[in-house]
């Protein structure tokens, strides 16, 4: 039994040492640790110090919290002050008391509230901000407020997610939007400048449809991107779609930021920019690439594009020529102007080759006669132009060769020469105003302006 005793007490003091050191251990950390309470404060700190350290103040891409966007999102900016005091900036659309849409300063109080994690808060009303929070019904009379009292769902409080000198991530404590301050890099008036030259750079109001494609070569698009609200579909029409969601953007300096990652295919994107070239925006690590469908706009727009005559073949000259005689038949003041592509005017207008003609001496008034021509899009970027003797003519047309009656005769043998399938380089990828047409199977090389 004393054997016994004796040997558990030397396994004891033989394990001692071991045990001394590692309640030591423990006992250090205990004292070098902060407190999640202390860690909180020292964080609430360090952010405020970098919101107040920037020179420019930061951008504030702000969203409402609704499970589909309901609303585009917006630039609003930011100037923090070490006292607690913030002015905030924007020239949104529900500004109030008649400042919709005009730049607008007001200042308020943020708070670093330290709850379970850290939030930054703004709540005291500010003008700016404070209509996105407001139950009262954005687009109703004033004073009527919506079913759900929630306003436009927008947040005030906000959890920071992530900070770095130049990025904070916060999420909407209530409606859990994405919202993102970064660091401005110049004054707000250059900011709004830059970005609002950038959003009429890739949308306008003839193109406001565009090609999303993948490094796979899947091909989707973004239908309405200019209202900072857009679809995200496999199909324009919508008929047989399977994949329609909407989405909101901010657009800034360089592109557009959606407020949160998706994904196309395997690639996710969250963030696009102008390619150096600008003939496409890329995102983050160029695998995928949207594309305004300037093809399409050259295809069925109802204007007409008018052939560059410095380009024509002698043949094309030729018949130039010969249908300017026409027209003088029929009336000895007209004269040709143009022969172009395009949707001719008046009455049974068609799609395709257009004579533009001035209809008295002092050249002053204009009219057109059409040829209808097919023109379909084989691949992105590409047209291809079929004219036969079955495609009509328009009234014009129809009305002119009662005396030119060669006119029409003419006009098909000027579209039989465009016979074919073509290469197109616009002058603008986004806003296109012309482009070239090289061929590549049949036709002549043609200038559209």
């Amino acid at each position: 039994m004393m054997k016994k005793t004796q040997l558990y007490r030397l396994m004891f003091l033989a394990m001692l040492p071991a045990f001394v050191l590692s309640s030591c251990k423990f006992e250090d950390e205990d004292y070098f640790e902060e407190s999640a309470a202390l860690r909180i404060e020292h964080n609430a700190q360090d952010l405020k110090n970098k919101l107040v350290a920037a020179p420019n103040g930061w951008v504030m891409q702000y969203f409402c919290g609704t499970d589909i966007a309901q609303f585009e999102g917006f630039n609003l900016f930011a100037r923090f002050e070490d006292s607690n005091k913030v002015t905030l900036a924007g020239n949104h659309r529900f500004l109030r008391d008649g400042n919709a849409g005009k730049y607008t300063e007001a200042s308020s109080v943020y708070e670093m509230l330290m709850e379970d994690g850290l939030v930054l808060a703004f709540n005291v009303w500010n003008d700016v901000l404070t209509p996105f929070v407001d139950p009262v019904s954005y687009g109703d009379a004033p004073g009527v407020i919506k079913k759900d009292g929630e306003g436009m769902h927008g947040d005030h409080n906000f959890v920071v997610m992530s900070k770095s000198d130049d990025e904070v991530i916060l999420r909407g404590e209530r409606h859990s939007a994405e919202v993102r301050l970064v660091k401005c890099d110049r004054s707000w008036a250059d900011y709004i400048a830059a970005t609002e030259a950038l959003k009429n750079t890739i949308g306008g109001t003839s193109i406001n449809d565009y090609y999303v494609v993948n490094a796979d070569e899947d091909t989707l698009y973004f239908q309405g991107l200019r209202n900072g609200r857009f679809l995200y579909t496999d199909d324009l029409n919508k008929a047989k779609s399977v994949k329609v969601d909407s989405l909101a953007c901010v657009f800034t300096p360089e592109g557009f930021r959606i407020e949160k990652t998706d994904s196309m295919g395997k690639y996710k994107f969250h963030e696009f920019k102008l390619a150096d070239d600008k003939t496409c925006l890329k995102n983050e690590d160029g695998t995928v690439k949207v594309m305004a469908r300037w093809d399409a706009y050259i295809v069925n727009h109802a204007n007409i594009w008018k052939m560059d005559a410095a380009q024509f073949s002698a043949e094309q000259a030729s018949l130039f020529t010969q249908i300017d005689a026409e027209l003088k038949k029929h009336n000895a003041s007209w004269s040709l102007e143009s022969i172009g592509i395009g949707k001719s005017s008046g009455s049974n207008p068609v799609v395709g080759l257009v004579l533009t003609f001035y209809t008295n001496t002092a050249q002053t008034k204009t009219n057109t006669a059409g040829l209808a021509m097919t023109m379909t899009r084989p691949a992105y970027g590409q047209i291809t132009i079929t004219a036969t003797a079955e495609d009509k003519i328009d009234k014009n047309m129809e009305s002119i060769k009662k005396k030119a009656t060669n006119i029409e005769q003419l006009c098909r043998d000027f579209a039989a020469l465009l016979n074919g399938t073509y290469q197109i380089t616009p002058d603008d990828y986004f806003l296109p105003t012309g482009g070239q047409f090289n061929p590549i199977d049949g036709g002549t090389a043609f200038k559209l302006n």
